[in-house]
């Protein structure tokens, strides 16, 4: 963001990620590079095993076990070939100005150039994420100008320059000793509060 031009933040959070994740599509996925049907029988087991909720067995017909070893690298080839490899082959290819997707697990935000690719990738995340049979949280998920220029735009509009949180920190726009643009970053007030809260429960 301080070195490209960035302009715009498209922010979105999958819903229900990790429970609703398809199991045919995802071992459709891991077929592409896995060819041993031991293993691949061994993984299907897995996502089938199912949990126990209030003494009672239940087999889950979509999501990967969270908590378990392997979700994050089943959530990772999941998200590689609906997110990642996507995003590089097709969105990159149908906009005008700059764009790349930052991504940690199932967390992830889209810098972008200009305010009309943002729009355009806002609605290609929708459809895509639907496609498999995901959703994007509408309370949970924004496109919002960041950038070396949001500070003076948002002194002219009378308005709080735009922040973001993401991986436990806030992101927000300020200047370097030099006066030159900067993006700075604190712990996110909600992650610390959590903290905070998760520690006072712990020590009663």
């Amino acid at each position: 963001i301080t070195f490209r031009p960035t302009n715009h933040i498209v922010e979105a959070d999958i819903k229900g990620f990790f429970d609703n994740v398809s199991h045919e599509k995802l071992m459709s996925f891991i077929r592409i590079r896995i060819k041993d049907t031991t293993m691949l029988t061994l993984i299907r087991k897995f996502l089938k095993a199912g949990y126990v909720d209030d003494e009672l067995l239940v087999k889950p017909d979509a999501g990967t076990p969270q908590g378990s070893i392997l979700s994050p690298i089943l959530a990772n080839i999941f998200l590689h070939y609906i997110l990642d490899a996507w995003f590089e082959r097709t969105v990159k290819n149908h906009i005008r100005g700059f764009c790349e997707l930052v991504r940690y697990a199932d967390d992830f935000v889209c810098v972008v150039q200009y305010a009309d690719d943002a729009k355009c990738i806002e609605r290609g995340f929708q459809n895509r994420f639907n496609k498999y049979d995901l959703e994007i949280h509408p309370t949970k998920s924004r496109n919002f100008s960041f950038g070396r220029f949001e500070r003076e735009n948002a002194k002219k509009q009378n308005r709080r320059a735009n922040t973001f949180d993401f991986l436990g920190l806030t992101h927000y726009c300020d200047k370097s000793r030099k006066g030159n643009f900067k993006v700075a970053r604190k712990t996110s007030r909600k992650k610390y509060v959590m903290k905070c809260k998760d520690m006072t429960d712990w020590l009663r």
